[in-house]
């Protein structure tokens, strides 16, 4: 049977519980003879495996940071980040039922009115809330995503114990100042993600500024959508699964649509979909993508923009000092560390990841020493973590491009990332300059 969303001072209770039971296991771990690997993989397997059980009984920002985190699972202990990702599916339907309540208090008796039925059985189910299939009384077909009841309330309260959780396991190198600019880029992104009537301004944004061949958005029933209840055309494709046992010419044209969309939603919309897991993308056999939920989305200063800009061509013309200067406009690299102590670290990054995206004509998305390469370079430069800082600005920014990387390995494509990365800069920079 679907659990029914717990109450607030369950959610706490559960969330200081996890963080007792991982102290307890960072102590034991210290206190246990032996560091290898699997001691480590034991160690972070229980931890994760404690923390999915617990984010995803909770829904909301909880189990939404779970997420979160699992799409760095590049950089997570990787029997931690294994864990983490089956939070990607872990949610569970609530009975409509026990969604009435709500539904009554968001709709008035004219606005329900326009609803003709609502299935009972959810199409699909994620942190914040559920999507049920849904008729209009003038016979429109419609999908309705309705918030969990009390997790728009518990933002604050669940980040409180995430940040003690993520604290105690001693999972990211940060101090409290780095922490707090993180903690409040993910709280300003989930307070929006559980207002709807935010993903509603979202949505017709990026119908407004963000549309492009190839990429296809719902359309929202503005009248009937409210700050816990959205209602939108219903737009259907076929899942990634599916999706990558198409044809290499079809699933290229995907690609290309998906890389286009990042590079013009983030440099000329300045407005990035930062909810990049699988089950929010669906494929046409046209070559259209469609994209779902706009709960998410990262509007990125002009400033950062142009900084994200001058670094890139920084890193085109291997000019690693300029990119170190961009990072500390950003303040994303301590002040007062030297250049010269992370110049082999900038050349090696750069050459292995934007220097190979221009290296050739095409980028093979489905080789995967791409990746495994960026993996030993950190390992190798694993001393120098504390000397970086996540820019809060680019947190969600880097989750999209994260997700973005795992579609296109998923899709098994090849795009033509040169000609796309060096037009897109010629463009913007003539933009900026008119």
């Amino acid at each position: 049977m679907p659990a029914r969303p717990p109450s607030p001072t369950s959610r706490t209770l559960k969330l200081f519980g996890a963080g007792a039971r991982t102290l307890g296991r960072v102590v034991l771990q210290k206190l246990t003879p032996g560091d290898d690997a699997d001691s480590q993989a034991r160690h972070w397997g229980a931890v994760g495996a404690d923390w999915v059980r617990t984010l995803a009984s909770l829904r909301g920002a909880a189990m939404k940071l779970g997420q979160l985190a699992s799409q760095y699972g590049d950089l997570l202990p990787p029997a931690l980040a294994d864990q983490l990702r089956l939070l990607q599916r872990a949610a569970v339907p609530v009975p409509l039922a026990d969604l009435q309540a709500l539904i009554d208090t968001q709709w008035s008796a004219a606005q329900r009115a326009q609803v003709a039925r609502i299935e009972p059985v959810a199409l699909a189910a994620a942190s914040i809330g559920q999507v049920h299939r849904a008729t209009l009384a003038d016979g429109r077909a419609v999908v309705v995503k309705i918030r969990y009841p009390g997790v728009k309330e518990a933002v604050d309260a669940d980040l409180v114990q995430l940040r003690r959780l993520i604290t105690l396991s001693k999972l990211l190198p940060l101090d409290d100042a780095a922490m707090d600019r993180l903690m409040d880029e993910v709280r300003a992104r989930f307070a929006e993600e559980t207002d709807y009537s935010r993903e509603l301004e979202h949505l017709q944004a990026m119908h407004q500024y963000a549309s492009l061949p190839g990429i296809v958005y719902a359309t929202p029933e503005t009248a009937l959508c409210t700050d816990g209840l959205i209602v939108m055309s219903e737009e259907p494709g076929e899942p990634l699964e599916q999706a990558r046992l198409a044809l290499p010419a079809l699933r290229e044209q995907w690609a290309l649509h998906l890389c286009q969309w990042f590079v013009h939603s983030l440099f000329f919309a300045r407005a990035v979909h930062a909810d990049p897991h699988a089950g929010n993308f669906a494929f046409r056999s046209d070559g259209h993508v469609v994209v779902y939920d706009m709960g998410c989305v990262k509007r990125v200063p002009a400033a950062t923009v142009a900084q994200v800009a001058r670094m890139l061509r920084a890193a085109l013309a291997q000019d690693w000092s300029g990119v170190h200067d961009c990072l500390r406009a950003l303040d994303g690299v301590d002040p007062a560390v030297d250049f010269d102590e992370l110049q082999e670290l900038y050349a090696e990054f750069g050459t292995l990841s934007l220097g190979r995206m221009v290296e050739h004509d095409t980028v093979d998305f489905g080789q995967p020493h791409f990746i495994d390469d960026l993996r030993a370079a950190g390992r190798r430069h694993i001393r120098y973590t504390f000397k970086f800082t996540p820019v809060s600005d680019l947190v969600f920014v880097m989750r999209e491009l994260s997700g973005l990387y795992w579609l296109l390995r998923t899709l098994d494509a090849r795009v033509p990332l040169r000609a796309l990365i060096l037009d897109t800069l010629h463009r913007y920079e003539q933009a900026a300059a008119a």
